[in-house]
């Protein structure tokens, strides 16, 4: 029942609306993916003007929440009932991010499950008058060359056949390496985004005392330092084991990202990239 009804609604159009645009790109491949990565970053779009809209808000209520911290410090469940009267003042939905979330998700999960049938070779659930149009209704073979990668083979597979450092093997580490940048690139963004006028400027030395406990703010600036290290990292680690053609997705769809966050909030990106440009002049001196 429940593949049904993932195949009818969510699968089979997805299906057919990547070997459209493979037919109408001249039988391209890697051309196509780009497209749809595109096409759906585009679709996602009032999704992601909604969560900034939610980010604008939740930035405005930073004074009034840290007020709220210090006079409830001790008592947490009234803290939680004048922060969700605040929130519902202000029109701001704590789970506002899930509205994004969700559909980027749901999107993604079916696009992996697309695109590693379409390198397999495997267009169970084509609609008929879609492979008539590309083949006439005869088997579509379909072209899995890109530019240097072949789109169904992973770093890993070709490092095995050529060796780890041969010239053709670099050719696709260079790609998986492309998605783990472009990871830390959008994660960078999405932190310029979230609070662009709060990005430090300097690294203050900690005038807290040894034995002191760290607050929640420290704890959390961590936790955020450690996270953008390590999902870049973990990605880089997942595509030199994945097909060139999901890592050719995840690039695009990284960059397109960062493209909208430079176009729904122009002034909060400047502002934001000038302040990590400050923070990097400033490490360059001091080296």
């Amino acid at each position: 029942m429940f593949a049904t009804i993932w195949n009818t609604i969510f699968y089979h159009p997805i299906l057919n609306i990547v070997l459209a645009s493979y037919h109408l790109l001249w039988d391209n491949l890697g051309l196509a993916i780009i497209a749809i990565a595109i096409l759906f970053r585009l679709i996602l779009l009032p999704f992601m003007k909604r969560q900034t809209e939610m980010t604008k808000k939740m930035s405005t209520l930073q004074p009034q929440l840290k007020e709220l911290q210090k006079k409830y410090k001790n008592n947490p469940q009234k803290l939680s009932q004048e922060q969700m009267k605040l929130y519902k003042k202000v029109g701001y939905n704590p789970l506002g991010c899930l509205v994004t979330f969700v559909p980027q998700l749901l999107i993604l999960s079916v696009l992996i499950q697309v695109i590693r049938n379409v390198t397999n070779g495997s267009l169970d659930g084509i609609y008929p008058f879609v492979s008539n149009w590309i083949n006439n209704g005869s088997e579509i073979v379909i072209n899995t060359r890109f530019l240097v990668w072949d789109l169904t083979r992973s770093y890993n597979d070709v490092a095995a056949e050529f060796g780890r450092f041969a010239a053709v093997s670099l050719f696709y580490l260079l790609l998986s390496l492309l998605v783990g940048f472009s990871q830390y690139l959008m994660s960078k963004f999405t932190q310029v985004m979230q609070d662009p006028i709060n990005v430090p400027v300097e690294e203050k030395k900690s005038t807290k005392k040894k034995d002191e406990p760290i607050s929640p703010e420290e704890m959390q600036k961590k936790m955020t330092k450690s996270f953008m290290l390590i999902l870049p990292l973990s990605t880089v680690f997942i595509a030199i084991s994945a097909p060139s053609a999901l890592s050719l997705y995840w690039v695009i769809q990284s960059f397109m990202l960062v493209l909208q966050y430079v176009f729904l909030d122009w002034d909060k990106t400047k502002k934001g990239v000038q302040n990590l440009i400050t923070i990097y002049r400033g490490k360059q001196k001091k080296v």
